[in-house]
């Protein structure tokens, strides 16, 4: 067998698919069915490598991203990943000595690395079998099996994965408050997809991913999540508590309306068709303990995007339980939060990307991501007019062309951005996110009472989004209000699975119009890097703070440089971001700007 496998490549094709039919079988027996933290260790490795990175398979990756160690945990000091692959390598051992005997893939982790090694068998007179590691095209000529076999392999993977379901996303959101406790208290960190917590550096690449007519033949639905409710008849103390939790995050997922569709099959049935992801769980009670884990898989190809693991004791009773379940929520279904991550870096022909794309276009405020995104917008709205979402978008964007001036059409958009949100509300009037954009449209106008009821509203119909906190907290900011403000805005910082630059810019803001200076900069400190407008603007003013010239006079300069109305009209081009007089004097007078 040949170790040296190049796992930054990519496997394809039969290969994966035969794969993950293989591990589905692992994970589906006895012995690991009675280890999560194995099956959580294997599950991470094999996905990791089947997504060409297997080159950052290394002891701390797993440990914090599969086992959920903290992240100043030290590999050295910690012989946790070392001790599991022993036991990892043992239990694959004699899972293929016994019931994995006649496995079509057989997978093996070789002493001294970490990074799996896949067998293809043939089964025949000769008992052949043929190693199979994450290939190039040119090596990508090894044994596979035959059509019929990996049609076969994948239908007993269904099988599968419908039996074990009820079990797993049953046991799911139960033990899933036990590994989510732990994230919650910081002690553990969730494994995102690649670039999740991170800007995109263009959002505009999303759409060459799915140029062309990519909606005819695809519903305009949002993202579709899986919940399934526990059924553990034979431990009613932790069936009482999943049902409980399960409620709670279903509720709670439910309020990002625009952004998922959650979907509850009925106890003991497998998973509905037509979804994009399941969140699912697995878990034994130990003693007095319970050690699990939980994670969200993408249905389309099988990929892990999230997991925790905590160990934790029983309790009779749990009340931070629905701020758990809450908190989970909100980390998945925010519009920077999980499933955007992972949809941003696994683009896909549904709208969406549209969706997420526009989003993304908030936070690059770039020119190109900013047409990209309302090119494939009104592309939703024209093929289905109906589409709440797209609307709620399309109100961004049109203030967009408003307060920076990008990619401008005839009429006026203030206009179309009010048209929008009142298309919007007009369509989903329990939504908060419609509410979001009557807020933003409003206030854009100058109705700023109007606008503040609007964001109340909003935050009432959906109290875990973190992104109507903080625009509506960089609201009071601007109209001089920063003791209502600043809560709400460093409330969404910390919900936030990956904020964009704005959060902070307003959390520095409010600070420093309340004198909190060691808080301003904690805030600015996060905007070193970023050359967004607000960051931009978060510099100059942490520049002024810290009587750092040199940094202020660079950050104004390129704001001169990339908005030539900030150089002719600063007050004007403030204004238009929504400042109040109050707020723009005293900027402009700490910059020591001069103006009309």
């Amino acid at each position: 067998m040949d170790h040296s496998s190049a796992a930054s490549d990519r496997a394809e094709g039969e290969t994966s698919a035969a794969i993950r039919a293989g591990l589905a079988r692992v994970l589906d027996s006895d012995a690991f069915r009675a280890a999560p933290q194995l099956s959580a260790f294997l599950g991470f490795v094999v996905e990791r490598v089947l997504a060409g990175r297997g080159a950052e398979l290394k002891g701390y990756t797993i440990a914090v991203e599969a086992f959920g160690r903290p992240s100043d945990f030290d590999p050295q000091a910690d012989p946790i990943v070392r001790v599991e692959a022993g036991r990892l390598r043992r239990t694959l051992a004699q899972y293929y000595a016994g019931e994995g005997a006649s496995d079509a893939v057989r997978i093996t982790m070789p002493v001294g690395a970490y990074v799996p090694v896949f067998e293809l068998a043939e089964h025949g007179p000769a008992e052949t079998a043929a190693p199979v590691r994450p290939m190039d095209e040119k090596s990508m000529a090894i044994p596979s099996p035959t059509p019929g076999g990996l049609r076969e392999s994948q239908s007993r993977q269904e099988r599968q994965i419908a039996r074990r379901w009820p079990v797993m996303a049953g046991m799911a959101l139960c033990l899933g408050l036990l590994s989510l406790t732990a994230w919650y208290l910081g002690l553990i960190h969730g494994a995102p997809g690649p670039g999740a917590g991170t800007l995109p550096e263009s959002s505009a690449r999303m759409a060459v991913m799915g140029a062309g007519p990519a909606f005819q033949d695809v519903p305009l639905e949002p993202t579709v999540v899986a919940v399934s409710m526990p059924d553990l008849p034979d431990d009613p103390a932790i069936t009482a508590l999943g049902r409980r939790f399960s409620g709670v995050l279903v509720d709670a997922l439910s309020r990002f309306d625009d952004l998922v569709t959650v979907r509850v099959p009925p106890v003991g049935q497998a998973p509905p068709a037509n979804i994009d992801y399941i969140f699912e769980t697995m878990g034994q009670r130990i003693d007095g303990s319970i050690e699990s884990f939980g994670r969200l898989r993408s249905v389309r190809d099988g990929r892990i995007v999230w997991s925790a693991s905590s160990t934790r004791a029983l309790a009779a009773e749990d009340g931070d339980l629905p701020d758990i379940a809450r908190r989970l929520a909100t980390r998945l279904a925010e519009p920077f939060g999980i499933i955007h991550a992972d949809i941003r870096q696994n683009p896909t022909s549904g709208p969406m990307r549209c969706i997420y794309q526009a989003i993304d276009a908030r936070s690059t405020m770039t020119s190109e991501d900013h047409l990209a995104a309302r090119k494939c917008v009104q592309e939703l709205i024209d093929r289905d007019p109906t589409f709440y979402p797209a609307w709620i978008q399309m109100t961004f964007l049109s203030l967009g062309e408003y307060t920076s001036g990008l990619n401008p059409q005839a009429g006026s958009p203030l206009d179309r951005a009010l048209s929008a949100a009142l298309t919007a509300v007009r369509l989903a009037p329990s939504s908060g996110r419609s509410m979001q954009a009557m807020m933003e449209a409003l206030f854009a106008r100058g109705a700023t009472d109007e606008a503040i009821k609007a964001g109340r509203e909003a935050l009432t119909r959906n109290p875990f989004d973190s992104d109507i906190m903080a625009s509506l907290g960089g609201h009071y900011i601007q109209l001089n209000r920063p003791a209502e403000g600043l809560p709400l805005v460093q409330r969404a910082i910390e919900l936030s699975a990956g904020r964009p630059p704005a959060y902070d810019f307003f959390a520095l803001l409010g600070a420093h119009l309340l004198g909190a200076r060691q808080l301003a900069n904690g805030h600015g400190a996060f905007l070193a890097a970023d050359e967004n407008l607000y960051a931009l603007l978060g510099r100059a003013i942490q520049g002024m703070q810290d009587g750092n010239e040199a940094g202020k006079a660079e950050a104004i300069a390129t704001l001169r440089k990339r908005f030539p109305l900030f150089e002719t009209q600063p007050r004007l081009w403030l204004m238009r971001r929504g400042f109040g007089s109050e707020v723009m004097d005293r900027i402009l007078a700490d910059l020591g700007i001069l103006h009309p």
